[in-house]
């Protein structure tokens, strides 16, 4: 396991993320105390114009200005030195922060996806990317930096008190002007952000279904579906750009006229005696200083909006894919498997697609499911697995529910073909493996020779190390089923269950299927198929007939089979 992976199942909230951000407090720390050293500092230059124009020129002291540029030159290397290391050190905690959750996001967004189709993407590593953004971006320093303002605005009202004044009703008038941008764009930002995710998602769904789209000539009817998502979103977003152009606008107005006031108010008091030439230059200099966080917070409020949707996704993930970590580890299962009054419908809908499924299977037996489509063998097939969760009802295996067991430490022990195959980017024996690069060898070759599929790899280029590459397109779809199936062999599973695992077989797959299930019942694996074919009844202990969500018949398979030829018999007769 990766300490990553680890810390998913260890951690005692239901939100790994606020750990992490709890846990870069140390760091924040050390910004925050760079940043008081970087804003003392900068009251060199302040200071270094003042005396310049007070001391220097009025007395024509060389030496005093040789010391005085010594000074600020050697202030400003430190000041340069610092400045990169807060900005070496911002870098190093983005890294770690993305390090320390990149696995477990990416373990959330799987388990989310059993849950919604549509969930099915990489949008929770896009938001954590967005808040690792953020936490290096200058807007998140220019925020630390706030309190060291009043740093500045204390050097200004020791100055004169006019001057310190002027500099703090400015610094509460941008503050306002923030409130008033973030009021006026907040909703906006949240909007556009939640269509451009859906717009991503369209283009996602498009791309996987390119093949139908291109064949049956769906193209331009797909960009004008997605056309209609993407006008919402240029529409928002330029209506957005345009509202914080404006407020920029001002405020970088409001700065302006701000220290332009100050040479203004400045020159006033040089002439009644109470300011001097070099105060005014240095007040101007200390002015810039003390709003210039104020401004670049403001202006990169739109990273903070992104980044708190962003971190409240992926809270809302978490909370509803708890971690483990209450449950104990169970011993190693003998496969009996034991299905309680399963009902199940998809959220938000008031239609059961499985109505009232009860039924027993002890290790080693073979169950035939047969019904017509949409009769709810492949529902029924995922609620056994775990991909789903029943609405009503229980799964057990060994007497545990499927929610009691570890998921990691049973799916070990569960081999499963799927109806749409989907191999990985890797080699084949990675792909057999079930991608454990350290796997056993032996292990791959004997789960290929189980499916029937070794022979067929050996012809290949590189044999089992040929690359597969994202799409699998270097195998056809019968070879990829073949695969698959070995997949759900490796590692001597206790559980088999495999949803028409002969829909792309020739003859020669065929026969290499049933030899494994034979083969099976001789590794005593409790095993389910989901076939229309009826080869595989000759074979099967069991049998279940699906019909409208129900089970209309279970039972041995030959009375099972007497039961239907009588209802045929009958009908006929009828």
């Amino acid at each position: 396991m990766n300490n990553s992976i680890n810390y998913l199942n260890e951690s005692n909230e239901t939100n790994p993320i606020k750990e992490a951000l709890i846990a870069c407090k140390s760091m924040v720390k050390y910004v925050l105390l760079f940043g008081l050293t970087l804003n003392l500092l900068a009251l060199c230059t302040s200071v270094y114009s003042l005396q310049i124009l007070d001391r220097v020129l009025s007395t024509g002291n060389r030496e005093t200005l040789s010391m005085l540029s010594v000074v600020v030159l050697i202030a400003m290397i430190m000041q340069g030195l610092i400045q990169g290391v807060r900005a070496f050190a911002m870098s190093r905690l983005g890294s770690w922060f993305e390090v320390r959750l990149s696995e477990v996001v990416f373990v959330n967004a799987i388990r989310s996806s059993l849950k919604s189709r549509a969930q099915a993407n990489s949008q929770q590593l896009r938001d954590l990317q967005t808040i690792k953004t953020y936490i290096i971006s200058p807007g998140l320093t220019a925020i630390m930096d706030i309190p060291w303002a009043a740093i500045f605005i204390i050097v200004l009202f020791v100055l004169h008190v006019w001057i310190g004044f002027m500099a703090l009703v400015g610094g509460v008038i941008l503050v306002f002007v923030g409130f008033v941008a973030d009021a006026s764009t907040k909703k906006m930002l949240e909007v556009n952000n939640e269509n451009f995710i859906k717009s991503m998602r369209y283009v996602d769904q498009a791309t996987r279904n390119a093949e139908v789209i291109e064949v049956m000539g769906m193209r331009a009817n797909v960009i004008d579906s997605w056309q209609v998502l993407n006008n919402k979103v240029q529409t928002m977003q330029s209506l957005t750009n345009d509202r914080q152009a404006v407020f920029a606008e001002v405020i970088r107005f409001l700065r302006q006229i701000l220290q332009s006031s100050m040479y203004c108010v400045g020159a006033l008091l040089v002439l009644h005696n109470e300011f001097s030439a070099g105060a005014i230059i240095a007040s101007s200099i200390l002015t810039g200083r003390a709003l210039a966080p104020f401004e670049v917070a403001i202006n990169s409020w739109k990273g903070y909006i992104n980044c708190k949707k962003a971190y409240n996704r992926l809270k809302t993930s978490f909370a509803s894919n708890p971690s483990e970590l209450s449950k104990m580890s169970l011993p190693t299962p003998d496969g009996n498997i034991d299905v309680e009054n399963l009902y199940f419908a998809y959220p938000g809908s008031a239609k059961h697609l499985l109505k009232g499924i009860n039924f027993q299977l002890k290790s080693g037996e073979l169950l035939a499911i047969v019904g017509a489509s949409g009769s709810g063998k492949t529902t029924l097939s995922k609620l056994i697995v775990g991909a789903l969760q029943p609405t009503i009802g229980a799964v057990r295996v060994d007497g545990a529910s499927l929610a009691d067991w570890r998921r990691q430490e049973l799916g070990q022990h569960i081999g499963y073909l799927p109806q749409e195959i989907e191999l990985f980017n890797g080699t084949i024996k990675e792909n057999i493996a079930r991608m454990n690069a350290n796997a056993d060898p032996e292990k791959i070759i004997e789960a290929a020779q189980l499916a029937g599929v070794h022979n067929l790899i050996l012809q290949l280029p590189n044999a089992y190390d040929t690359e597969l590459g994202f799409d699998g397109s270097a195998l056809s779809g019968g070879q990829k089923q073949r695969v698959g199936l070995a997949r759900a062999f490796f590692n001597d599973p206790k559980i088999l269950i495999l949803d028409e695992p002969n829909a792309n077989l020739d003859t020669q797959g065929d026969a290499a299927l049933m030899l494994a299930l034979e083969i099976a019942k001789e590794k005593k694996i409790t095993t389910i198929v989901i076939s229309h074919r009826t080869q595989v009844l000759s074979l099967a202990d069991k049998m279940m007939v699906m019909q409208d969500g129900q089970a209309v018949a279970f039972g041995p398979t030959k009375e099972v089979m007497e039961k239907m030829n009588k209802t045929t018999q009958q009908h006929s007769t009828q």
